[in-house]
């Protein structure tokens, strides 16, 4: 999916998930109450159609993969899918998927991600890092780890990422403590 897809992809999800909460802080009306009515029958037929679209092509589909893991591969495709409680994979299996794939770009970071828990759609994860590692600190792999995993499963209902405090890092010194000494005029040698 190209950045402008994913984009507007974003959009969408977005503009629906206003509607639907501007609909439901209104005040009740009648009108309102079929509104709502008509959204959920769109919605439910919606999920029927798909739902057997996606049986019909599980029972005749020989491909290897098969066809419906990888339409559900698909961000938009796997967004529609999700929105109605038809994704094939669980959350567990997208969340594993998520960190698996985040793998080598930790791992360069001297950062490890564990898999603690997923009970009932809440996740937990924890981060195990080396003490000697450089680049990005706690907050900055915390967000990473969590875009991630809400990206493959943001039907999670809660995400819990354990992280280590940032070390301190005995070998860096600040700028303004390096210091040069003067030479020795007998030896040139610096003093110790």
């Amino acid at each position: 999916m190209s950045e402008h897809d994913e984009r507007d992809l974003q959009e969408r999800l977005h503009q629906i998930e206003l509607l639907v909460r501007q609909l439901e802080e209104s005040s009740d009306s009648p009108a309102l109450a079929r509104a709502r009515q008509l959204v959920r029958a769109v919605l439910d037929l919606h999920a029927s159609g798909l739902r057997r679209v996606l049986e019909i092509v599980a029972a005749r589909d020989t491909a290897a993969p098969p066809l419906v893991g990888i339409l559900a591969e698909d961000a938009v495709v796997a967004a529609v899918l999700l929105l109605h409680g038809l994704h094939p994979l669980d959350v567990e299996t997208r969340v594993r998927r998520a960190i698996e794939a985040l793998g080598a770009t930790l791992a360069a970071d001297g950062v490890g991600v564990a898999l603690l828990a997923v009970t009932d759609a809440a996740v937990r994860v924890s981060l195990v890092c080396d003490a000697r590692r450089g680049g990005l600190p706690a907050v900055a792999l915390r967000t990473l780890v969590e875009n991630a995993i809400l990206a493959a499963a943001p039907d999670a209902v809660s995400l819990e990422i354990d992280v280590p405090d940032d070390p301190v890092r005995g070998d860096f010194v600040p700028l303004e403590q390096v210091r040069l000494r003067e030479r020795s005029p007998a030896t040139g040698a610096r003093p110790a």
